[in-house]
């Protein structure tokens, strides 16, 4: 009895490994396989090819958009600061010109139009 349990057993694992060497070689095959060649359907293609148009000019007009925003942020502020008289008292970019910067900072903010703001001083 003992000797057709090994044998039993001896076959057993025989065939686990002839499946797990066949997988193996299906699997090393598969992995180094740089002949496979990949159809795509002239639909298929097209397809692909308007994806590639459509995100390259969907990346272009982010590209633009961040352009025109730097350019926004690199147009200089203008200000005008009027006194109680209602007479101009200075005028131009505050970050250049100390002095109109020092108005600006005591003046009343008045509104802003066509990128230019206004300012009051009431004292």
């Amino acid at each position: 009895m003992n000797s057709s349990k090994v044998n039993t057993q001896k076959t057993l694992s025989a065939i686990v490994a002839v499946a797990l060497a066949m997988v193996t070689l299906f699997q090393a095959a598969a992995a180094n396989s740089s002949e496979a060649a990949t159809f795509v359907s002239a639909e298929e293609a097209a397809l692909v090819a308007e994806f590639d148009t459509y995100f390259a000019e969907e990346a272009m007009d982010v590209e633009l958009e961040e352009m025109i925003e730097l350019e926004e942020m690199e147009i200089t502020e203008s200000v005008k600061v009027y006194n109680q008289n209602d007479e101009l008292i200075g005028e131009g970019n505050p970050d250049s010109n100390p002095l109109l910067g020092k108005l600006v900072n005591k003046a009343d903010y008045l509104s802003e139009m066509g990128g230019e703001k206004y300012f009051k001083i009431t004292e």
